[in-house]
């Protein structure tokens, strides 16, 4: 029997996801890289790779242990900013 694939994606790193990424952006538009010119080209596909790939891998779900965060937490700071608000005004 031959192994089956499934159509789960194995894990990459963070640097093989921007290249795949920056490849599929270069095939989607050839008309820039003809009006910009090779090396302006591949210099904003990489920034624009490095911006879509921005906070994937940097957590990982089961560190958390799917708990939520309390959200009595956020209205105190909103208090002490309050607080600090009013103090300034008189």
């Amino acid at each position: 029997m031959s192994p089956k694939k499934t159509g789960i994606p194995s894990p990459q790193t963070k640097k093989e996801l921007k290249k795949e990424i920056a490849e599929k952006m270069e095939a989607a538009l050839p008309e820039m890289k003809t009006k910009l010119g090779n090396k302006k080209f591949q210099q904003r596909i990489k920034k624009a790779a490095k911006i879509i790939t921005h906070g994937l891998h940097t957590k990982d779900i089961s560190a958390d242990n799917g708990k939520p965060k309390t959200a009595a937490a956020a209205p105190a700071k909103n208090i002490k900013t309050l607080k600090k608000i009013n103090t300034k005004k008189s």
